[in-house]
């Protein structure tokens, strides 16, 4: 156990003094922790049996030649090992051995134990939980009720054929039911002490009884259980199939029926639940009772499910990622052979509209990539400090337009100051998106209110989220429309999922405002109901900084003859950039791989101004370049370019410090500006010279670096 600390606190004390009995176990079923609980059932000492291993301290009872618990126990706890799971036991007999001081031997015990795998960060399970209850004397207290009751059956049989003849045997008679009913009533005081739900039913299925928790946690009386009016407590998916499997059972006298469904609880919410029933019959084998339990494995279920949904998600983010590469290669030379003919032809042209329409359509092509990528939280972001309220203001004209003029929209800060650290575009995206959700949600004479507050989260109020505590800035997005029934409000945030008509929206809207805002450090809540609106909650971490000015973009000048080595295994986009930067008055080289641009280096020491490469290429990275060229010449300027958003410059999805980095897809514009930024930020060092240094290998082609008038 840990050991406390002067400002935490003492968590093996509090181990130690938990009221149940639990044992702490090592993989290798060492006992490592012991509760005084657990002590105190197994008359045992903390220092002996701490350190010792588990079937050493708690062996069979050598005079019981049926002791199957240490058997069972071992298969039980190898189970949690192997697969990562609590695994809950069946009652078992499992006798303890008794102090010398007590008299030695083994006493009788019978416990109800729960094993749970403590994991890892990586998985791996690192102790085990080994739980149990003292059932003995509940069990002795059946066996004894059991034999009782056939004493007194016994009695009153016998008794019954004489009872004309001996008047005096109906007090005794009398009496004998009495106790009957005394047993059958300490058998219900036992079933409403227990904490799941008990109840029996009769040969057709019907519900004869069920304890009282039936009532603490539904809200139902045993009345309004009784027969088949339980049924309506479950969930009206659930209702047929169980009904159906239940009616199953009960037709074919089956010995054991077991079902999962979920139950209304008082308050309305649904819980999973695992019901077992088991068939009782007389010696003779004839069906008398149902005797059933239920248990709340809703935490179980909803663990798994979430578990599935993570893995698709990760499924789809991986998808995300390579879809970007492709469409972000394709957009850019879309897109920049479609500027290139634009400026060729000029806007009077008679295509020139048609060359505009195609340039827009890659745009949004590119749109929908964004969205994809923001999603899967593999966006490249340009954080700063923001004022969010100031953001929303100079934003509100565009959120009106989006929003229509047959809806209201209203702006309420609660103070003036609100600072994040964030990428201003992506906010003003969620932004967009959840105005433009509300107002799919509303019809006309809807309100949009778009609220901005500051807020002090607490531990509780983030148990839920991946950020922790702290000081937050929340803008809600909240509308009077629909409201989301609650089997959608689980899925809202599934990429492709929408509660649109199939014509409206691609899904992906409320999936980019998550990823952006997880991104970001924070995280988004929803609260909705079907009939009285949403109200879509975005929390992000609050700056103390001072907000960053605005920067100014301007045209970029032209080459001066500058020389630069495009890098790109994908002729198209090789041919694309040079085209590009030699109308902009560059000098340029082009190469399809890493090591033939290193070839070129070597071949021309001394004639590069800078190296533009795209990440991902086959046998050689960009990274790999960059780092083999600072070899040759250490302050050659290396410009990146990537379609892909989880490659090795993306750290964590903001730029790395001293990279120059450009996300395709690629205009000319764009790329001429990123150019001429980066070599202007070389001047300001020492310049240096590529091509000092021995030879590079040859590439897997055979090709070095060529002019791009000899492709």
């Amino acid at each position: 156990m840990n050991a406390p600390s002067s400002s935490g606190p003492d968590y093996g004390a509090a181990f130690d003094a938990a009221p149940g009995s639990f044992l702490l176990l090592s993989p290798d079923l060492t006992i490592v922790g012991v509760t005084d609980a657990y002590l105190a059932a197994t008359m045992t000492s903390r220092e002996g049996i701490v350190g010792r291993p588990l079937f050493e301290v708690f062996p069979d009872n050598p005079d019981d030649p049926s002791a199957d618990g240490v058997r069972n126990l071992r298969a039980s706890l190898e189970r949690v090992l192997a697969t990562r799971r609590p695994d809950r036991m069946p009652v078992q007999k499992y006798d303890i051995r008794r102090p010398d001081a007590a008299g030695g031997g083994f006493e009788e015990r019978h416990w109800s134990p729960l094993n749970t795998p403590v994991l890892a960060a990586d998985g791996v399970v690192r102790q085990i939980i080994h739980w149990v209850e003292d059932v003995t004397e509940l069990v002795l207290l059946k066996r004894d009720t059991s034999r009782e009751q056939a004493i007194l059956h016994e009695e009153l049989r016998v008794r019954a054929g004489r009872i004309e003849a001996e008047r005096s045997l109906r007090t005794e008679a009398v009496d004998a039911n009495r106790r009957l009913s005394e047993s059958e009533r300490r058998y219900r005081f036992l079933a409403d002490a227990v904490p799941g739900l008990i109840w029996t039913a009769d040969t057709a299925g019907r519900l004869t009884y069920a304890n009282a928790r039936w009532t603490e946690l539904t809200g139902l009386g045993g009345e309004e259980l009784r027969g088949d009016r339980w049924q309506a407590a479950l969930h009206p998916e659930d209702r047929k199939r169980t009904v159906a499997a239940w009616m199953a059972a009960v037709r074919d006298a089956t010995d054991r029926f077991q079902v999962e469904y979920r139950l209304r609880f008082r308050d309305g919410s649904y819980r999973w639940m695992l019901a077992i029933a088991r068939l009782y019959r007389d010696a003779d084998g004839t069906p008398r009772t149902w005797l059933g339990s239920a248990t709340d494995i809703h935490d179980r279920v909803t663990g798994e499910e979430q578990g599935r949904q993570t893995q698709r998600l990760q499924a789809v983010g991986k998808l995300a990622g390579g879809v970007a590469h492709e469409v972000n290669n394709m957009m850019s030379v879309v897109m920049g052979i479609g500027e290139l003919a634009l400026n060729a032809l000029g806007r009077g042209h008679p295509v020139a509209r048609d060359v505009e329409e195609m340039i827009k359509a890659g745009a949004r092509a590119t749109a929908v990539t964004r969205q994809l990528l923001a999603f899967s939280r593999q966006q490249v972001l340009k954080p700063a400090v923001i004022d969010v309220g100031l953001v929303v203001r100079e934003l509100v004209p565009a959120l009106q337009r989006v929003l229509g003029s047959d809806r209201r929209l209203e702006v309420v800060a609660g103070v003036a100051d609100l600072r994040v650290v964030a990428d201003r575009g992506q906010m003003e995206q969620v932004l967009v998106n959840l105005v433009a959700n509300a107002r799919d949600a509303t019809t006309t004479g809807g309100e949009v209110v778009i609220g901005l507050q500051a807020a002090e989260l607490s531990p509780e109020d983030t148990r839920s989220a991946e950020s922790g505590p702290g000081r937050y800035v929340r803008i809600e997005v909240r509308d009077d429309g629909a409201g989301i029934a609650p089997e959608a409000l689980a899925r809202v945030f599934e990429p492709f999922f929408t509660t649109k008509p199939a014509d409206q929206g691609t899904g992906l809207g409320l999936s980019m405002v998550e990823g952006v805002v997880r991104q970001t450090g924070g995280f988004v809540r929803i609260d909705s109901a079907l009939g009285r609106g949403t109200a879509v909650g975005v929390y992000l971490p609050r700056a103390d900084a001072q907000v960053a000015p605005a920067e100014t973009v301007a045209p970029a000048p032209p080459g001066t003859g500058e020389r630069v080595l495009v890098v790109d295994d994908e002729a198209a986009l090789r041919s694309l950039a040079c085209r590009a930067l030699e109308q902009r008055g560059y000098v340029v080289f082009q190469a399809p791989n890493g090591l033939a641009a290193l070839n070129h280096a070597s071949a021309h020491p001394g004639t590069l101004d800078l190296v533009l490469t795209d990440v991902v290429m086959p046998w050689m990275n960009g990274i790999e370049l960059a780092e083999r060229l600072a070899e040759r010449a250490p302050g050659l300027p290396v410009l990146f370019m990537s379609g892909y958003p989880d490659d090795e410059i993306l750290r964590r999805g903001t730029l790395p410090a001293g990279r120059t980095f450009v996300q395709k897809p690629i205009t000319p514009d764009g790329l001429a500006t990123a150019v001429r930024d980066a070599l202007d930020r070389a001047r300001q060092g020492t310049k240096v010279r590529a091509g000092d240094g021995e030879d590079a290998e040859d590439g897997k082609d055979g090709a070095n670096g060529e002019d791009c008038d000899d492709r």
